[in-house]
């Protein structure tokens, strides 16, 4: 049995992870569980590799030292998000309400179940796993990059069918957002953390811009935004090739 699960333990994972994730879906319109990837990450680990397994995995969630791009990744989302911003109110867009802070409600809300706590399972299982997997290729983190990236864009589908997220925001924006997150854990040195901390400012500063624009200016609003992002993704692949930090390099 254990054999047979490190042949498939990639397979073992994806369904794992959207049967974890999905099961809230028919119960709460369409919410998924974000742990789920993280779920399915532990279950398989323990499985395959035991204890061994389970401390590697831990090193990774708590590689703290990534100095600077704790700074960049939020930076980066601030950049693409008020350019956007901007630019809709250029166009001649209306601002329903202004901006303000999310209550602590709200705060807490996503710092709890917020997306950041899928790149446990994501970023620091599948994209090794993948980067390894793919290791004979000249392109390896791309493609390791974009084959994840297929697969968190189907894990969003319950919010899609249940009228929660436009159809772009899964099917074009989850692999930008996948190809900068790539770029993000490999020049960070694999720093989850730098990589959790990425996700969960998205989150906020989405919570925060969501109901300044309404109707069809909303719509104009995501599309820049989201334009914005895959441009960003596509200029950073073309300009890192995600190289990895030196000393990722020399540990790899």
């Amino acid at each position: 049995m254990k054999d047979f699960l490190k042949r498939y333990e990639m397979v073992f994972f994806f369904l794992l992870t959207y049967l974890l994730s999905w099961w809230s879906a028919p119960l709460m319109s369409g919410a998924l569980i974000p742990q789920g990837p993280m779920f399915a990450a532990v279950i398989v680990i323990a499985l395959t590799m035991g204890r061994p397994g389970l401390r590697e995995y831990w090193k990774r969630l708590t590689n703290w030292r990534a100095g600077w791009w704790y700074l960049i990744g939020p930076l980066v989302i601030v950049g693409y998000s008020g350019i956007a911003l901007f630019t809709n109110v250029l166009m001649g867009a209306t601002l329903a309400e202004t901006p303000h802070w999310l209550s602590m409600g709200t705060f807490v809300q996503l710092l709890l179940v917020g997306g950041q706590w899928e790149e446990p399972g994501w970023t620091a299982y599948a994209l090794p796993k993948l980067e390894k997997r793919f290791a004979n290729h000249s392109n390896s983190m791309l493609i390791a990059a974009l084959v994840l990236g297929v697969f968190r864009a189907l894990w969003h589908l319950p919010l899609f069918l249940y009228g929660k997220m436009y159809w772009f925001d899964i099917f074009v924006f989850s692999f930008g957002f996948q190809l900068i997150i790539a770029w993000l854990y490999n020049r960070s040195g694999g720093s989850v953390p730098a990589v959790m901390g990425f996700h969960f400012t998205s989150n906020v500063l989405g919570s925060i811009l969501f109901p300044v624009f309404v109707g069809a200016e909303r719509l104009t609003f995501y599309a820049i935004f989201m334009s914005l992002a895959v441009l960003l993704a596509v200029t950073i692949t073309g300009i890192s090739r995600f190289k990895m930090r030196p000393e990722r390099a020399a540990a790899t």
